[in-house]
């Protein structure tokens, strides 16, 4: 299916932030408003892009021509001001044919809402290739942003009945999210004609398609989206970002409560910048092998410092994919073995300081050299079981395969709060060195790690066995 951007407005109550910038080209953490557009497109599953742009059409082409790439094809509307509607028409020649996505360049939102608009031409498919169209409503008036400037739609059944901003009695908002098809363009080919060179709308042609019962409603039950006319929409869709972004729903306690509210600052500093998420991860484990070195030498606070600075990086770099909308396969795979590699030279760093003659903070430790190597086989062994069980967990369907598996959800209460995730086993070792007692944080991880390993063991075989008896 292709996907349909209008990005031809002036944007002039944006301009107090925007400056002289045309609307489109607004940033929102390092991510003009028209690439977030796009993403959300592609993330649907749109491999095809037609942009439309009006208003300082040069200069928004030139500057993301190339980052858009070759499946995206511009078309100039040289009536942008005579509105959406018209400016959409510019492109219907590229859209005939089969249902298109369309959106709008100004409208933040999460590609989950993208994705539900895909699924849903999917579904009615057949009803569009007859001429109708899917408009996504938002029914959740208590979170639109700015209800008063929304445009209105009242539903009745599947279908819209009635739809426009001066809407007395309505049920739900345009959340400006269409599944466009040739009988749109007809209504509003149809609407140019009668204009006589005048306003050329979308709503304009969706209440004429409302008229005739060929306007579906879409409803919207999950994702956000924020119009962004002026700056405090800016603001606010800003915030909607940074929230949703530093929502991963996979946190362990000490993730939950301890380290997203710092990488949540540490995220919005660098997501204007030019630092990857690839690299933020080398610094966490950068991090990761100082502390070890630390321990090593023999300064277990410093060490300990070092191990949960790491591990509060080590949210930030799926923060910042997550707000960039740039998350990569190669980006979480880099991540998950470079934690394996880090977690192995912790253990190192704090066997090698626990065996060094009269090391400080290390107590009973330096007599008992075999207890060392147990303890740090043990962790060795244990910590990578956190993981690999999670995503076993979730491949054998044990939670769904979409999402993140939620120790805090997922395992049963007797196993939630025992800190062997991986937040949990840095705070282990944070504690540990603050009180230079590293000895004791190295057998905790040997014995934390392997209770909660064998727990969801009991319990994962149990719930398998239980799903599948007859």
């Amino acid at each position: 299916m292709k996907g349909a951007i209008l990005a031809a407005g002036e944007g002039s109550r944006l301009r107090p932030v925007a400056g002289g910038m045309p609307k489109p080209l607004y940033p929102l953490f390092g991510l003009t408003l028209l690439e977030r557009a796009a993403r959300c497109l592609r993330s649907a599953g749109c491999e095809e892009l037609v942009i439309v742009t009006g208003y300082a059409s040069d200069q928004v082409r030139s500057r993301l021509e190339r980052a858009l790439g070759e499946g995206a094809r511009w078309v100039r509307a040289d009536g942008w001001r005579r509105g959406n509607g018209a400016s959409l028409l510019a492109a219907a020649p590229l859209l005939r044919g089969e249902p298109f996505l369309l959106v709008m360049a100004d409208h933040v939102m999460d590609p989950e809402v993208a994705r539900c608009a895909a699924e849903a031409a999917r579904a009615r498919w057949a009803e569009l290739g007859e001429g109708a169209a899917l408009l996504l409503v938002d029914g959740r008036l208590e979170d639109v942003f700015d209800l008063d400037e929304a445009t209105r739609v009242r539903r009745r059944g599947d279908r819209i009945e009635a739809i426009g901003k001066g809407l007395e009695a309505f049920d739900g908002v345009d959340a400006g999210v269409f599944v466009g098809s040739d009988g749109l363009l007809d209504a509003l080919a149809a609407i140019d004609r009668e204009s006589g060179g005048g306003e050329v709308t979308l709503t304009a042609a969706a209440a004429r398609l409302a008229e005739r019962g060929r306007l579906l409603a879409v409803p919207l039950e999950r994702g956000w989206w924020v119009d962004v006319d002026d700056a405090p929409a800016a603001r606010a869709a800003a915030a909607r970002l940074l929230a949703h972004a530093t929502a991963s729903g996979g946190d362990g306690p000490v993730a939950r409560h301890l380290n997203r509210p710092l990488s949540r600052l540490v995220t919005r500093a660098l997501g204007g910048t030019r630092v990857t998420p690839d690299a933020v991860t080398a610094i966490a484990f950068v991090l990761m092998g100082l502390a070890a070195a630390a321990f090593a030498a023999g300064h277990p606070a410093l060490g300990g410092v070092l191990v949960q600075l790491s591990s509060v990086i080590d949210g930030v770099d799926g923060e910042l994919a997550r707000l960039r909308l740039a998350q990569r396969p190669a980006g979480a795979f880099l991540d998950t073995v470079l934690d394996r590699y880090a977690d192995a030279v912790l253990v190192a760093g704090l066997m090698a300081g626990a065996l060094a003659p009269d090391a400080p903070g290390w107590g009973l430790a330096s007599a008992a050299p075999a207890a060392v190597w147990w303890a740090g086989l043990a962790a060795l062994a244990g910590m990578p079981l956190s993981a690999l069980m999670k995503d076993r967990m979730r491949l054998l369907g044990q939670v769904e395969a979409s999402r993140r598996y939620d120790p805090l959800a997922d395992d049963p209460a007797w196993l939630r709060w025992i800190p062997a995730n991986r937040d949990g086993r840095c705070f282990v070792v944070f504690v540990g060195g603050l009180l230079a007692v590293p000895w004791v944080a190295l057998v905790l991880l040997a014995v934390l790690t392997h209770a909660l390993a064998l727990g969801r063991l009991a319990w994962g075989y149990r719930a398998l066995q239980a799903r599948r008896a007859p």
